[in-house]
């Protein structure tokens, strides 16, 4: 293992170290994926010595900004954490408070594991994740940083330093519904975060979805059913849940059959849209 004291260190091993590197933040997804034998690094980078990997910011017009190796528990402690309560809802909802004590915002995403509980709200709340690389830096919306399980955008050397949300345009509510087969340290059958915005133009509703797809994915038709309807009755309940249910494309593994799956997404939907605009 090599432990770098700045980012152009880590850019440089990850880059061109011959020994299948992989880099590590809080490692609670990459020690059991090495013992499980499902990946195998010749040399693991850790990243926790580079100071401007660290921390949590705050800024009214740029928004919150969580750093690689920032905590779930210090997103979870962070004084405006309530300005994105999807996240907020997501990162209470990943573990327990020991694991939360090293797993991070950024790993979660990283690992681009279909059932990752920060993916959905990560999306609902439009992050964008700031890498470094050889080339330089970039932006990728969250959105387009995932390309299929453990698969994304990251190319040799890079890493993703940092993860930014914009403050919502209105007040707003949020939730993460969890389905799992018992109540903690499970993963996702599956995984909805709703958010709505009572934005200047009206209530705006985003509604993602993990563990349902090989990638995150966003209910657009669904949303727009709901765009501006502060009381949907029944009816359009239905419909939204219908339109989610035919946005998403889960598989039947060991813990869950495809069916379920379409059946809970639709049920789900409509109890994270009745939570969050009881919440508003």
């Amino acid at each position: 293992m090599e432990r770098p004291r700045t980012l152009a260190e880590a850019v440089r091993l990850l880059a061109e170290d011959g020994r299948a590197p992989m880099a590590k933040a809080g490692g609670t997804d990459l020690l059991v994926w090495m013992k499980k034998h499902a990946v195998r690094p010749g040399l693991v980078v850790d990243l926790s010595a580079i100071p401007e990997l660290r921390g949590i910011a705050f800024d009214p017009r740029e928004g919150l900004s969580v750093g690689a190796c920032a905590t779930l528990n210090e997103l979870a402690e962070h004084p405006q954490a309530g300005l994105f309560p999807a996240l907020l809802d997501a990162a209470l909802s990943h573990s327990d408070h020991v694991i939360r004590n090293k797993a991070t915002l950024v790993g979660n995403l990283c690992a681009s594991v279909p059932s990752g509980d920060l993916i959905p709200p990560s999306c609902a709340h439009e992050g964008v994740l700031h890498l470094a690389g050889p080339g330089g830096s970039r932006q990728v919306p969250m959105r387009d940083f995932i390309t299929g399980p453990r698969r994304n955008v990251l190319a040799r050397g890079e890493i993703v330093t940092r993860a930014t949300f914009p403050v919502p345009s209105g007040p707003c509510a949020g939730c993460y519904i969890k389905l799992g087969r018992r109540n903690a340290l499970d993963l996702a059958q599956v995984g909805v975060a709703c958010l709505v915005v009572d934005a200047p133009g009206g209530l705006e509703f985003r509604l993602a979805y993990g563990a349902v797809a090989p990638v995150p994915v966003r209910a657009a038709k669904a949303e727009a059913l709901l765009r501006g309807v502060r009381n949907p009755d029944e009816a359009l309940l239905d419909r939204v849940a219908q339109e989610a249910a035919g946005a998403v494309n889960p598989i039947t593994d060991v813990r869950a059959s495809r069916e379920y799956r379409l059946s809970m997404v639709a049920e789900l939907t409509k109890k994270a849209v009745r939570a969050c605009l009881e919440r508003l």
